[in-house]
């Protein structure tokens, strides 16, 4: 799956996962099996601590899927937040890619 490990987007702002503190991967029955690779879920949903723009504090929560190749159907869900719980980018709509594509991995 595509991972919020590190992140930049405009005007050159960027998060750097340092702790994943929550992960679940779970198999949706309304997205198509994702393949190639195979493997046994479609969707990523975790959460954890980094820093943004290289200050600590900052917390990132995602829900990532995967529904099959080309990966014109895989979606992000996506808030990061600086160290004082204000949100500095969200995705709160479960929106496709338009560039990219996640992959699934046992």
């Amino acid at each position: 799956m595509s991972s919020v490990h590190d992140r930049n987007w405009d005007g050159g702002n960027s998060f750097h996962l340092d702790q994943l503190t929550k992960a679940q991967c779970k198999d949706d029955p309304a997205i198509p099996s994702p393949a190639p690779p195979a493997a046994n879920f479609d969707t990523f949903i975790g959460t954890g601590n980094g820093r943004l723009n290289g200050v600590s504090g900052a917390t990132a929560t995602w829900t990532f899927t995967d529904a099959g190749e080309p990966g014109v159907n895989d979606t992000v869900l996506l808030t990061i937040k600086d160290k004082n719980n204000k949100v500095v980018l969200a995705i709160l709509v479960l929106t496709k890619l338009t560039k990219g594509n996640h992959q699934a991995h046992k």
